[in-house]
């Protein structure tokens, strides 16, 4: 008789080949362990969750201030587009009505100080070269001596060379002068370059200009880097960094060059990590960056996450003290119930548990006292149950076994050994020895319904497997049984069960199963399982997105070969057309035979029409090959009809009726050809 399990029971071992498991086993994880674990898994992932939704905080307000850094640096590369088209528009006024006395610089010279006075503070110099690079006026006083020469320097040789706004930047006129940037155009006089007129922006001061307000927190920086990667201007420590190469490779500068602008991080000169914001001027080859510290920027965004990672680390704790001193309640009755068990398991029936409590574990104790007044009455009718089987069993042909979990052994009965083959003897064998005659591809079947069987998973034990004969051939067994003794702990002790010789049912299941599927006279999958495979096929296609293909066959003029040389002959002639159809595709294409001299071959995971095509022509031409007919030879021809599975398409039925309209086609056109369906094939 099954009993089932108590509440405190070990598992039953998982590996049927293993001996008995020990009747006293340690505690490894208790209910005290299993409870600890359990709330620092639930407390775990609560401080999960806080650093999770902290972190997605961080991350929110992280996006949120590098979208802040991309308007800014959009708003300071504008200033800096209307700062150079202040200039532009200086330099163009100037090449327009700047009247050019050649010859005459003081005169020039007075003129554009005069001018330069008008100006913003920014503008440090404006200046006028001749054609041949000479000084010829300036806003600044040189020092006596002769008049400085442009005539190497890149601007000039820029805007002598090209027109339009040219510039150069950074430049130093003299040792420890300021850095400027130099804009020039030239002057165009009939259709000659006659001079060229400059303006010097101050560069130091052009953060100023970008960020007037200055509202950006302490550590921000404000940045000009040109289209070689050096530092023309920064907020900071400008004449310390203007000229250097700024901290970006080439490839990055590039990217961020035609994206025109966006955000970033990096680490910057002063090793400061800051986010950034960056914006290209529309006019010259020039970067505005604004950068922030991160430090300063998440300041209140990091304080937060620190207070809620020690809130959810002292709940935790709060949790696991709490949870140990519950746990200490519930597993000392429980240990008590143990032993107690542990005595009952050993046979001493006269014992009985002293544990008395209210909860749950008193009603236990109580189950258990009288499981153990009426285990030994139980256990004695199930023996005796189990010889009046055996004796039934040994009168009907079955074979008898008898498994002793408890001791690893199988005891068979005389008629168990005639089933392999051998002498008519009782046998008793170990569990691991079923490796040696049961099929291979039956074995973890089998061991698995047993397992189920033993674990209590299910009441009865069923299972079909093969053996294997003496002669080497596999008998087919249908076995049966089911445990009949447990341990006080659960555990199964016995199981009985009965095994028959089923090979004659497998044998005709397996010939009806034929008859069923397939075609009697070519050996093909019939209507019924073309119209299973080809469901399938379909569906295989719509999950995968692979194409499918299905060629809708008929022999041309059947029924005058079946006239002239007789039905023999119009068999033989189906039978050596579904030869050669098998021969013309793959191994994993299916070819049918729906009635008659109608055949059907599905293709699948077709990458293209051509291959099916390709099939097709295939097929024509290993059809054209005269057949031998009773002694006759013949020339035949088939008329195929291809359709493709359509996109979206799932009904198998639609894809049968195009393809046979494609053949209907194909015999109209003449025949001896294939027609294909005009519904589109579907693309992957």
């Amino acid at each position: 008789m099954r009993q089932h399990r108590g509440r405190g029971s070990q598992p039953q071992s998982t590996d049927l080949f293993l001996s008995s498991p020990p009747r006293k086993a340690p505690i490894r994880f208790g209910i005290q362990t299993r409870l600890l674990l359990v709330t620092f898994a639930m407390g775990s992932l609560f401080v999960l969750y806080i650093a999770l939704n902290t972190a997605r905080q961080a991350s929110h307000d992280r996006e949120h201030l590098r979208q802040q850094m991309r308007l800014v640096a959009a708003l300071a590369g504008s200033r800096l587009d209307d700062h150079l088209g202040d200039v532009t528009q200086l330099l163009n006024a100037l090449a327009g009505t700047l009247p050019i006395e050649s010859n005459d610089a003081e005169r020039n010279d007075a003129a554009l100080r005069a001018l330069v006075a008008q100006l913003p503070p920014n503008v440090k110099d404006v200046s006028l070269w001749a054609a041949d690079g000479s000084n010829i006026g300036s806003s600044e006083a040189f020092p006596a001596g002769p008049r400085p020469s442009a005539s190497d320097r890149a601007f000039f040789v820029a805007a002598i060379g090209e027109p339009g706004l040219v510039t150069e930047a950074p430049v130093r006129w003299h040792k420890g002068g300021e850095w400027t940037a130099v804009f020039a155009l030239r002057v165009v006089r009939r259709a000659q370059t006659i001079a060229v007129v400059s303006v010097a922006t101050r560069l130091t001061t052009l953060p100023a200009l970008l960020d007037p307000d200055s509202t950006l927190p302490a550590g921000a920086v404000v940045a000009l880097v040109d289209s070689q990667g050096r530092i023309l201007s920064r907020s900071l420590d400008a004449e310390q960094w203007i000229g250097q190469p700024a901290p970006i490779d080439k490839v990055d500068l590039m990217r961020r060059m035609v994206e025109g602008r966006g955000s970033a991080e990096n680490t910057g000169l002063d090793g400061t990590h800051r986010i950034f914001g960056f914006a290209r001027s529309r006019s010259i080859p020039w970067l505005v960056y604004v950068g922030i510290p991160v430090d300063t920027a998440l300041a209140s965004v990091n304080g937060n996450a620190r207070e809620s990672l020690a809130l959810g680390l002292g709940m935790l704790a709060a949790g696991l003290f709490i949870a140990a001193w519950v746990a200490g309640r519930i597993t000392r009755p429980l240990r008590q119930l143990s032993a107690d068990a542990q005595l009952l398991g050993e046979g001493r029936f006269e014992h009985r548990s002293e544990v008395r409590t209210g909860s749950e574990i008193g009603l236990l104790a109580h189950t258990l006292n009288r499981m153990a007044e009426a285990l030994q009455e139980r256990i004695t009718a199930a023996r005796r149950g189990a010889e009046r089987l055996s004796l039934a069993l040994e009168g009907s042909g079955q074979a008898l076994f008898d498994w002793d979990i408890a001791n690893n052994r199988i005891h068979y009965s005389a008629r168990a050994s005639t089933l392999r083959g051998g002498p008519s003897e009782e046998t008793e064998v170990k569990p691991e020895d079923l490796r040696r005659f049961v099929h291979p591809d039956d074995l973890a079947p089998l061991l698995a319904r047993l397992q189920d069987a033993v674990r209590g998973a299910t009441l009865l034990y069923e299972a079909e497997f093969r053996i294997r004969h003496r002669d080497g051939h596999w008998v087919w067994i249908r076995s049966r049984g089911r445990v009949v003794e447990r341990d006080a702990a659960g555990r199964a002790l016995r199981l009985v069960g009965t095994d028959a010789d089923v090979s004659k049912d497998k044998a005709a299941e397996e010939r009806l199963r034929l008859r069923a599927e397939f075609d009697v006279l070519t050996g093909l999958p019939n209507r019924a399982l073309f119209n299973d495979r080809l469901a399938s096929a379909v569906e295989r296609a719509r999950r995968s997105g692979k194409a499918l293909a299905l060629l809708y066959v008929d022999v041309d003029h059947f029924k005058s070969v079946n006239d002239s040389h007789g039905h023999a002959a119009g068999d033989e002639l189906l039978k050596i057309a579904a030869e050669r159809l098998l021969a013309s595709v793959r191994s994993v294409d299916t070819v049918a035979r729906l009635a008659g001299d109608e055949f059907t071959v599905i293709l699948e995971g077709i990458g293209d029409p051509v291959d099916a095509e390709t099939v097709a022509t295939k097929l024509l031409e290993a059809l054209r090959t005269p057949m031998q007919l009773g002694g006759a030879l013949v020339r035949v021809s088939i008329s195929v009809g291809l359709a493709f599975l359509a996109a979206g398409e799932n009904d198998p039925a639609s894809l049968l009726r195009r393809a046979d309209e494609a053949l209907y086609e194909a015999k109209h056109r003449g025949r001896n050809r294939y027609t294909m369906s005009p519904v589109a094939f579907a693309e992957t």
